[in-house]
């Protein structure tokens, strides 16, 4: 792998900037690349919760993380998050190894806030080193399994407006937690996307959706024929049928990033209306959701401060955290890459990256 993210572009009207990094410079990168100074590293503890689907009525589960003073422990979860109860070897090779405090008090001070929201058909653990990174320099973070109801988690209207409000009902069961509720500061809430997770983000960001806007760039760009035959005719039908989505912004996310997002679903003129700091990653060899129609058009569409970052010979899933063993068998392409790209490595460069957006963005002390 020549390089992890080639290309990073904090878009104004006067600057746009480049850099080129080799792996045999992380050290530089993680020292430099878009930064402020970081919160000092704490331990990282872990619980789940259950959040009440207000639109479907059932529960879904959501992976906590948060600064704590208790000591970690390897911890291993599988993809509903329950606990692997084999020999460590064994886990290793099934579950999503962590090393957390599990179940442990959250330290003292005061945190900001991120939502981690999935790809259709994610886990909550899929961006768990993420996850693990904002916890360390002093974030609470929560990632649900958005429930996929009787919907595929790619279009309708458990997509279009079930997930926005799972992500503010996310928010509202943390701000009530009675553990970690009086910890977080209600002005520091950002989310996190990744595909489907990303037009869920740009949505309670205030970006409008509109399914026609999808049947329309399905119409307008045959050459993005994988994204537009995802999930097939039941997808399609059930994109036809939602009509008029409601307004799901939630004014409470202050700031947004964005990793291969699925913009489809917006017209130029809605993704105008974010106003908060956005971010977006995108992937050169994205082949699902193509970086021309999505990325680097999102980039364009939305306000100058926009950061957009694309980077070189990564694919959709590279964004995912990496699997362990046995479950790389199972989760088929989420756990490919393009040839020759380095996924663990440019989750090095990228995670530490976001947690300097979100404390650039989401300054300590400071009222938006």
């Amino acid at each position: 792998m020549e390089s992890a993210i080639v290309t990073v572009t904090r878009k104004t009207r006067t600057a746009i900037f480049k850099h080129l990094v080799g792996l045999v410079l992380f050290g530089v990168l993680l020292g430099v690349a878009f930064t402020t100074e970081a919160a000092p590293s704490s331990n990282v503890a872990y619980r789940r919760i259950d959040v009440h689907d207000t639109a479907t009525g059932e529960l879904f589960p959501a992976a906590l993380w948060y600064p704590t003073r208790a000591v970690p422990a390897p911890l291993f979860l599988t993809g509903s998050l329950s606990a692997c109860r084999l020999p460590a070897m064994l886990c290793r090779l099934i579950a999503f190894e962590m090393q957390v405090a599990n179940n442990a008090l959250p330290a003292d001070g005061k945190f900001g806030f991120i939502v981690i929201s999935h790809g259709a058909a994610g886990l909550s653990l899929n961006h768990r080193d993420l996850a693990m990174a904002l916890a360390s320099h002093g974030y609470v973070v929560a990632a649900p399994t958005h429930p996929r109801g009787k919907d595929n988690d790619i279009s309708g209207v458990g997509v279009w407006v079930g997930r926005p409000k799972q992500v503010s009902r996310v928010i509202d069961a943390l701000l009530d937690d009675a553990e970690l509720g009086s910890h977080i500061q209600r002005e520091r809430i950002g989310v996190v996307g990744h595909s489907n997770g990303g037009y869920t983000a740009l949505a309670v960001a205030g970006a409008k959706p509109s399914p026609a806007a999808s049947v329309a760039h399905c119409r307008q760009h045959p050459d993005d024929s994988k994204f537009c035959s995802y999930g097939g005719a039941a997808t399609r039908e059930a994109t036809r049928k939602v009509g008029e989505i409601p307004d799901v912004r939630d004014p409470r996310v202050r700031a947004i990033v964005l990793m291969a997002p699925n913009t489809a679903p917006f017209t130029d003129d809605a993704l105008a209306q974010v106003a908060v700091p956005v971010r977006v990653y995108g992937a050169e060899r994205d082949d699902l959701t193509l970086v021309r129609y999505h990325a680097e058009r999102l980039a364009k569409a939305l306000p100058p401060q926009t950061e957009y970052v694309l980077v070189k010979r990564a694919g959709h899933f590279s964004f995912v955290a990496s699997f362990p063993g046995v479950l790389k068998l199972v989760a088929g392409e989420a756990a490919q890459d393009p040839a020759g790209f380095d996924r663990d490595a440019m989750h090095e460069v990228m995670n530490p990256e976001i947690v300097g957006f979100f404390d650039r963005k989401l300054p300590s002390g400071r009222t938006r």
